[in-house]
């Protein structure tokens, strides 16, 4: 049957979020610091490939409506900032062990908004709640981790990206759509 029959099925939706992601060297550390959190309270790691910090999740996506979030990516700018990841944390009521940013940079702050502003334009649904930036480093976590300041990981942010998830039996796997560059911006 041709691909343009009506009884031909459409493609599957693509699941997708807005996100940092962080070079090698602080994936590693972040990995690290995931591994003393799984001796304290353990739970299922996630893997060092996997680690990132979303800015915006949105969910499945039918695959024409991709353009849209693509064009929405183009139209955010953001500055280059440094991100101090230094408290390790954990969440009860997901059982989620996290690091994260005793501060939120003015710039991180400002391209969640961006981004948000301009998802709601484009009729994509946003986060009502306050962003908490954090990287997730477990999920099902045994016991509750206590909050705790630890030595910073400092993450040059130089850009973002548009990812998709793909669910596999051994997990999440994240492919990038499209990845945009920031401005040299020196903010913190």
């Amino acid at each position: 049957m041709p691909d343009g029959s009506p009884l031909a099925k459409p493609p599957p939706p693509a699941r997708v979020f807005f996100a940092l992601w962080p070079a090698a060297p602080v994936a590693k550390r972040l990995h690290a610091l995931g591994g003393e959190a799984h001796a304290l309270c353990d739970g299922r790691r996630m893997r060092r490939d996997t680690l990132h910090m979303t800015l915006a999740f949105i969910g499945d996506v039918a695959q024409e409506r991709l353009a849209a979030l693509l064009a929405v990516g183009d139209r955010v700018g953001a500055a280059a900032f440094t991100l101090a990841l230094d408290r390790l944390a954990g969440w009860r009521h997901n059982r989620i062990v996290w690091a994260g940013a005793h501060e939120t940079p003015p710039p991180l702050a400002a391209l969640v908004g961006r981004l948000n502003g301009e998802l709601a334009a484009a009729g994509f649904p946003v986060e009502q709640r306050s962003f908490a930036p954090h990287v997730t480093l477990l999920r099902n976590a045994r016991a509750t981790l206590p909050e705790r300041t630890v030595d910073p990981i400092e993450w040059r942010v130089d850009g973002f990206a548009l990812m998709e998830s793909l669910r596999r039996e051994d997990g999440a796997h994240y492919t990038p759509i499209r990845q945009w560059s920031v401005s040299g911006g020196t903010g913190r």
